[in-house]
């Protein structure tokens, strides 16, 4: 296979460009056995050649959005190669927002979003049902107060206070299934499901909502998009802890109180929570 192909598409088909770049990873199945066990190379897709595969077909088929172009994709590399049975292909979109300019959305001028990376893998075959999923992952979000964690274990070995008021940052990853892949607007679904967890975590927007743990807010996000998009069979959230600890001007010789106000940021051992949310199978009278 192939891995780290990062190209971008402008689209100029107006005075309004489109762009997308997009980084792939393609692994191939197939008939490759006498490549191994007897140096024969006859039957190798080189991967430069999977490379430029990706090259060409980002200018033959429309890359938005990038779940159907990986489709494509990976019909057209089959259909020129009879031995290749299974293809692997791995997309991340990162996005560009137009730049404003007195108020106004500039025809040819982008700006790097903070936004996330839209994902999608694929695995299909010449037989056999598509194994697929989409998602984002990096959408870094952050509130400031609403955040608790109290009522935990605490054995011999525990050390970590409770409290009722922390700083809730963290680092989102997301993955979701279909329970069908016809007539699917894969944006759509993107785009909703990612405000759904933002909404999710943040709460009204002036009191906001306590969350009492990360585990409850990664369900309540998982358990409305599956309420929401019936298209989803499954969804994925990895929501790792970045830690902002509170500083105890205690410690010196001051008389300030911190009233959770100043924080140092923490790089080292963080939180992981993790978790898959499955629909629920209708019942049968």
């Amino acid at each position: 296979g192939k891995d780290n192909v990062r190209f971008l598409r402008v689209n100029r088909d107006s005075s309004r460009h489109e762009v997308k770049e997009v980084r792939g990873r393609m692994l191939l199945e197939g008939d490759f056995e006498k490549s191994y066990t007897q140096g024969d190379n006859s039957t190798i897709v080189a991967t430069d050649t999977q490379k430029n595969t990706l090259l060409v077909l980002s200018k033959k088929y429309p890359v938005e959005p990038i779940e159907g172009w990986a489709f494509l994709v990976a019909k057209d590399l089959m259909s020129r190669h009879s031995h290749v049975s299974t293809v692997h292909l791995k997309l991340e979109e990162f996005p560009w927002d137009r730049i404003k300019m007195e108020g106004k959305e500039h025809n040819h001028a982008f700006q790097r979003s903070v936004s996330g990376i839209r994902v999608c893998n694929l695995k299909i075959s010449k037989t056999g049902k598509p194994s697929f999923y989409s998602g984002f992952k990096d959408l870094e979000v952050m509130k400031s107060t609403q955040s608790g964690f109290e009522n935990f274990v605490r054995d011999e070995y525990t050390s970590l206070p409770e409290t009722k008021d922390r700083v809730f940052c963290t680092k989102m990853k997301c993955k979701y299934t279909f329970n069908r892949l016809e007539g699917v607007d894969f944006t759509k679904i993107y785009e909703r499901v990612k405000q759904i967890a933002v909404e999710t975590f943040a709460g009204n927007p002036q009191a906001g909502t306590y969350s009492p743990s990360v585990q409850q807010t990664l369900y309540m996000a998982g358990e409305k998009a599956l309420q929401e998009i019936p298209e989803l069979e499954t969804i994925f959230f990895s929501l790792p802890n970045v830690h902002f600890y509170p500083v105890d001007f205690k410690n010196w010789k001051t008389n300030l109180e911190n009233k959770n106000e100043v924080f140092q940021t923490y790089d080292g051992p963080n939180g992981l929570i993790q978790a898959k949310i499955v629909r629920q199978a209708k019942s049968k009278l």
